[in-house]
């Protein structure tokens, strides 16, 4: 095994696919990690997207039946307002 590799430029070969198959061995596992984390990413913000869906629903549910609330009562003061101003023109 030894005689293939008599010359510096043979070991440089030898040394340099090596450390390149071990970048790429690194490499391929670091992207195997990064698709884990990012499918753990998507799995969180879907239950997140989730929870703001229900929070938005049971919380803007009752603000929005008090401003409904709000404006009717604001209606019925106008027109209550509006009738004793005609009350007291008429008197």
């Amino acid at each position: 095994m030894f005689e293939l590799y008599k010359t510096p430029a043979d070991i440089l070969y030898l040394v340099s696919s090596i450390s390149i198959a071990l970048v790429a061995l690194f490499l391929v596992i670091a992207l195997w990690n990064l698709i884990k984390i990012l499918r753990n990413a998507r799995l969180v913000s879907e239950k997140a997207k989730d929870t703001i869906d229900l929070v938005n629903h049971y919380l803007w549910q009752p603000i929005k039946i008090m401003l409904m609330l709000i404006e009717r009562l604001k209606d019925v003061q106008f027109t209550v307002n509006k009738a004793k101003k005609h009350s007291t023109k008429q008197s």
